[in-house]
């Protein structure tokens, strides 16, 4: 009904654009209305257009029903045959979500080839009606037809979809985020009120050019708000705009009852800037998709999909009183290890797929670095305890399909804590995700309060050991992995043994060290404590082939750190060829190009320099285009799984490949067992650490148990 009302009312409105010498509609409400519902509903549009034109020419123009019949059923054919094909086209085209291309194709279709098959049968209607047509009424019905089809048909499209329900939010949620992110409060206001002020010259400015040059000047401001005002908007104005200007020409020229050029030519002037708008609005939405899969693939985990932290930061300030929930998954996690990184991908997911269909107003789901769980949000309610019941009920049912078997989750907690918008999240996160297990505890409320006392503690541990001197030097032994003679090679660590007898692990003191921003001087005091327990205790030089300290990125851009170790190297009668230094890749250099400059200097005086945790920090292969180094350790996620991840080892295999090309030395870390060694000697790595080549042990043990093999 609404396809058979909608084409009678469209013949209404093109009858005032009507060329009334050969009774032809310049701007045609039908031909639009029949395009935009066949590519809307498609064939089944079909009967109802059909059956509206036989009753219009029988009713209304009074034309005998066998050719109300056959102009029924040819008129019609250019737009329906136009729209199927571009149907069919951009199914093939959707594929490579380019949105220029899809303009172009709806260009090329409804711009070029559907006039010249509309004049093509209007001349084979006038010869079936005996009506002589002039090449210059070709060219008025091709250029009306083009004009028709790019400004009309959209807008009725629009119009048909939002009524229908089809697409109606993606389409108005389009140009509403378009509108969002391009315009402000201001600019908006400044648009609107010139195009008023416009208008209000157009109602009292005579007959003239200058009339006409407002409407351009109209129209060219529309053009201007094309995408930064959204699509909508500036598409519905230009259609009234461009309307009412051929409404006043079309009915000059039928009042002089004669053919004009000004008058084609006005309607060739309004299709060049039809077209040039549509470009200019495929390049806006082009670059708004763009953009915002940007974002997304920044803010979104490329193997779960899960959104990260700068997500969760933008949806917390905009929720009322959120509600941080965690679900841990570690006790899972921990009995499922033989399902790979793919089968615990395949559990987070079906985990938020059952949250999503659980709860409406959970959006999102999120994880955070280093944790074995997943975050979302919650509003806070005076039902929310109720609510967290139903997810735990939820999550009791929930069964992990996995290659042909179920399994439900081992145990679960949901570790709750109202956040207030004004918090540190980064800080808050680090420290609500890290919460022990509770094996017979559901549901968690987190109160901060209690980890204060724990932290404080350690902050204390930490001041008191580097005002002090608790920080004690041990090392960890890495093996070469085709020569077992090549002498020593240990990275040296740092382990810190408070006075009263406790024990902190370096997860625990080196974020505190951080906190305090001692990192050169704690690195200072590992470089000269380990210079003088080698000069102290080592018998021969020779049986040490690389003894790697570890730098921070704050003490790189330090410009006299290479000066101290050249300082202290005199000082303790180093061979600096035998020390290596490590730059991890996990953090970013503050100043990298003090930090180049340390490292040459430092490899000037023959340092070998490693970059350390290769592959998983922020510069990944960047780094090795500037930083001259000469040892390159990959990082253990990349080793761990190796005898049965595929993935790792062509990274693994790929990494070797770029550095044995630049001639570089490749250490993997992580090593657990002899069949990663085995599978890295194979690939060609260089030398082995990890638990499974050596387990850590202090310094100064180390050191005598090279002597000893020296005196053997």
């Amino acid at each position: 009904m609404v396809i058979f009302f909608g084409t009678l009312v469209s013949f209404y409105l093109s009858s005032f654009f009507t060329y009334q010498p050969k009774h032809y509609f310049v701007l045609s409400f039908v031909n639009a209305f029949v395009a935009a519902g066949m590519l809307l509903i498609g064939v089944r549009a079909l009967p109802a257009i059909v059956l509206a034109l036989i009753v219009h020419y029988v009713l209304f123009v009074d034309v005998a029903i066998g050719y109300a019949v056959l102009f029924s059923l040819v008129l019609p054919i250019p737009p329906i045959l136009i729209s199927q094909i571009h149907l069919k086209v951009i199914k093939h085209v959707k594929q490579q979500s380019s949105v220029l291309l899809m303009s172009s194709v709806y260009f090329l279709l409804f711009g070029l080839a559907l006039p010249m098959l509309q004049t093509s049968l209007l001349l084979f209607v006038s010869y079936l009606s005996k009506i002589s047509l002039s090449l210059e009424f070709m060219l008025l019905s091709s250029s009306s037809v083009a004009l028709t089809h790019m400004i009309l048909t959209p807008i009725i499209f629009l119009a048909l979809s939002v009524l229908f329900g089809v697409g109606k939010s993606k389409y108005i949620a389009l140009d509403e985020q378009i509108f969002e992110m391009n315009s402000t409060v201001w600019s908006y206001r400044v648009w609107a009120g010139v195009l008023l002020v416009t208008l209000g010259s157009i109602a009292i400015v005579p007959e003239s050019m200058l009339l006409y040059s407002l409407w351009f000047f109209f129209l060219v401001t529309v053009f201007v708000g094309i995408g930064r005002f959204g699509i909508i908007r500036p598409m519905v104005l230009g259609l009234l705009v461009v309307g009412v200007m051929l409404y006043n020409a079309t009915a000059k020229v039928n009042d002089a009852w004669g053919y004009d050029d000004r008058y084609v030519g006005l309607i060739e002037v309004l299709v060049a800037f039809v077209v040039l708008a549509y470009i200019h609005g495929s390049s806006t939405i082009r670059s708004f998709i763009l953009s915002q899969e940007k974002i997304h693939n920044e803010r979104t985990d490329p193997y779960t999909g899960l959104y990260n932290l700068a997500q969760l930061k933008d949806d917390v300030a905009n929720c009322k009183k959120p509600i941080l929930v965690f679900l841990d998954l570690w006790p899972t996690l921990s009995k499922l290890a033989g399902i790979g990184y793919s089968g615990q991908t395949q559990l987070l997911l079906q985990i938020t797929r059952s949250l999503f269909t659980t709860r409406s107003d959970i959006k999102r789901a999120y994880r955070p670095p280093f944790t074995t769980g997943v975050l979302f949000i919650l509003p806070m309610t005076d039902n929310v305890q109720r609510e967290l019941v139903s997810i735990s009920a939820m999550l009791d049912e929930f069964q992990f399909y996995w290659k042909g078997t179920s399994m439900s989750l081992v145990s679960h907690t949901l570790h709750c804590f109202p956040l207030p918008n004004d918090e540190d999240l980064d800080a808050k996160i680090s420290t609500f995700c890290d919460q022990p297990y509770y094996a017979h505890q559901k549901i968690l409320w987190f109160d901060d309060s209690e980890q204060s006392t724990p932290r404080m503690s350690r902050l204390l541990k930490v001041q008191h050991a580097i005002k002090h001197n608790e920080f004690v030097l041990y090392c960890q032994p890495y093996r070469h992995l085709h020569n077992s003679h090549s002498g020593s090679h240990f990275e040296v660590l740092l382990r810190l043994h408070p006075a009263d007898g406790s024990q902190l692990e370096p997860a625990e003191f080196f974020p505190m060290v951080n906190e305090f921003g001692v990192e050169e001087q704690l690195d200072k005091w590992v470089i000269e404590n380990t210079f003088k327990l080698l000069s102290e205790n080592l018998l021969q030089w020779e049986s040490i082939n690389r003894c790697a300290i570890n730098l921070t990125a704050k003490s790189l851009g330090d410009d006299e750190l290479a000066s101290f170790v050249l300082r202290l190297a005199e000082k303790y009668d180093i061979p600096l060829g035998r020390i290596c230094f490590e730059i991890t890749e996990s953090a970013a250099l503050e100043n990298e190009a003090q930090a180049i400059a340390t490292v040459e200097e430092l490899k000037l005086a023959g340092c070998t320099i490693a970059l350390d945790d290769f592959g998983t920090g922020y510069a990944s292969f960047a780094y090795l285009r500037r930083i001259p180094v000469t040892v390159l350790k990959i990082d253990g996620e990349f080793i761990r799984n190796l005898p049965t991840n595929p993935t790792d080892r062509l990274i693994v295999e790929s990494i070797h490949l770029v550095a044995n090309n630049m001639s570089l030395v490749t250490v993997a870390e992580y090593v657990e067992t002899e069949a990663h060694a085995d599978l890295l000697r194979e690939i060609g790595i260089d030398y082995a650490q990890g638990f499974g080549m050596a387990m850590p042990l202090p310094l100064d043990e180390h050191i005598k148990s090279i002597n000893v093999s020296v005196g053997t």
